[in-house]
Formats: structure tokens, sequence, C-alpha cells
């Protein structure tokens, strides 16, 4: 017992060090915050979620010591732990079922809460956080999309301006950042989350720890009501005027996130019946990295699939695991 309570404390300390590195201006600031949500994973997928509870409060602690500001705590409990703790809760669920193994290959009796929710849930969290934003600037002159512009326009002039930027210049420039702005935000966090939770599961695996069996990417579904979320958020954010049309598109791009990793469900379906299979996803991942316009591609390949069933048509049996 010492020890759980021990490994929790532990994975609370180094989640907040993580996340106080951009305060503290630490080399590498970016990085290291990037995986503040990776200790956190690991106590909840290794331990289960008291320990995760635990880690996120002496994480709470340690950051309103760290940095003398509840503000920034509260802005962790609210980034890091609470909606981790959302989506670990959720991965351990799991039911009886037949004794036949499960649609993921994971162990006869056992069904567990399916890859393709969790991956709603999570966009969904964001998505609706989003939406109570817009609410809450809604009633302000110009509403978020003014708020937005003018956090970059106090944040960006002096970079744009160090970079030979004119006065009239710039002003474009950061409407054009402002019009997605949100939506690309919460899209990276998304994507963050994500992977810190992969990489949790994968190490808690390793080391013989993991509370649930990995879930084969190839199975990732999302429910056919997002669908319909999304073609609403398209039509609302190409057709209505200011305000409504503004959340419409940022809540277009938080919501393609789900389908970019559909997308990529396919791929790996492809791509996995294939010899050279690591090597080509090594070129997926960085094809979409360098270059961005194929993540559009993926994106409707995940949309297309859930449509018309791209991988029960084609796929066909994969050769190994990803």
């Amino acid at each position: 017992m010492t020890g759980y309570w021990g490994w929790a404390g532990a994975a609370g300390l180094t989640s907040a060090a993580l996340y106080l590195s951009v305060v503290l201006g630490c080399p590498g600031a970016f990085l290291l915050a990037y995986l503040a949500p990776l200790p956190l994973f690991l106590a909840g997928l290794g331990l289960g979620l008291t320990a995760l509870l635990a880690a996120g409060a002496a994480a709470f602690v340690i950051v309103a010591l760290a940095s003398g500001s509840v503000i920034a705590a509260g802005m962790y409990l609210g980034v890091e732990v609470l909606p981790i703790a959302v989506l670990v809760r959720q991965a351990l669920l799991s039911r009886p079922v037949s004794a036949h193994p499960g649609p993921d290959g994971s162990g006869g009796g056992v069904e567990w809460y399916p890859l393709g929710r969790l991956t709603s849930l999570l966009v969904g969290m964001v998505a609706a956080v989003l939406l109570v934003i817009w609410l809450v600037f809604a009633s302000s002159e110009g509403g978020l999309e003014a708020a937005v512009q003018s956090f970059l326009n106090a944040g960006l002039q002096g970079m744009l301006q160090a970079g030979g930027a004119e006065a009239e210049e710039m002003t474009p420039a950061i409407a054009l950042m402002a019009a997605l702005f949100p939506g690309i935000a919460a899209a990276s966090w998304v994507v963050m989350i994500a992977v810190n939770g992969a990489l949790a599961q994968g190490l808690a695996s390793r080391f013989g720890r993991n509370l649930r069996p990995s879930p084969d990417m190839v199975t990732l579904e999302l429910p056919r009501a997002l669908l319909v979320v999304l073609i609403v958020a398209a039509v609302v954010g190409l057709v209505a005027p200011g305000g409504l049309g503004y959340i419409g598109r940022n809540l277009l791009v938080v919501l393609g996130i789900a389908y970019l990793f559909a997308g990529l469900a396919v791929v790996h379906g492809f791509i996995l019946r294939l010899a050279a299979r690591q090597v080509l996803l090594v070129v997926v991942y960085v094809t979409m990295v360098l270059f961005g316009w194929p993540v559009l591609l993926v994106m409707l390949l995940g949309i297309l699939d859930q449509l018309f069933g791209l991988r029960r048509r084609f796929a066909g049996p994969t050769q190994g695991e990803e």
C-alpha cells in the first residue's frame, strides 16, 4: 500500500514539474509541458482512478505553491487532471460478454470500453468547453472572435514587428489567424491528450502494469451521431453569419480530429496487411507532420469509412499488430 501511494505521489510530482516548466522558463519547456499528462495517465491506467486523483491532488498543491497562483493551479486541474480522470474512468470500464474474445482481441469474456467512444468523449468534452467559452463572450462586443483577435494582437504584435512587418500588414495576418485559432488550439490539446494516453498505455503494457488490454487502433469506430454533429457544424460554419458561423467553423476543426483518428485507423488497417508496414506507417505520419495537407485527406478517409465501411470492404485480415 505504501508503494501504491508512493507511485501516485511521484506521478503527481512529475506531472507538476513538467507543467511548471513553462512557467519557470526551463529549456525545452514546450516539449516538457506537452508530456505533463503522461504521469497522470500512467497512474490511472497502471494503478487505477484513485491513484490518478491522488496524483492530481498532489500536483495541484505543488503547482499552487511553486507558482504562487491558485489560478495557475486551477488551470492545471481543469486542463490536465479532470479530463484525464474522466477518460481513465471510462477506459477502465468493462463488462462480461460471451466466452469468445472481445472485438479488440483482448481476452474472452470481457468487453472493454471501445476506443471509438473514448475518442468521441475526448472530442466532445473539448467541443463543449469551446461552446461554453463562445457563450461567455457572446454578450461582449464582437464576441469570441474579437476577444481572440485582441489576445493575438497583444501576443504577436511585437513578434511581427520584429520580423519587419508594417502595422497595416499585421491586422489582416492576425485576423486570418484568429479565424480558426480556438479550434486549432483545442484540436492541438486533443492530440496532446491522445498521444500521452497512448504512450502511457504502451508503457504500462510494456512493464505488465496495464489494467486493461491495449486496444487495436484498427478497431476504432466512431458513433454515427458524431457525423451528424460534424455536418451541422459545417453547415453553420459556412452559412451562418457573425459569431454563430465563427463557432461553427471552430467546432468543425475540433470534431474533425475525431475523423483524423478514424482515418488513421483505416490507414493502419490497410498498411498492416503489407510486409513493410512499419516503414510505411512512419512515412504516413512524417508526411502529415511535414506537409500538413495530408491530414485533411486522412480526415476525409475517416468520414468515408463511416459512410461506406471501407475497412470491412477492403482491409481484410491484418498481419501482426501495429
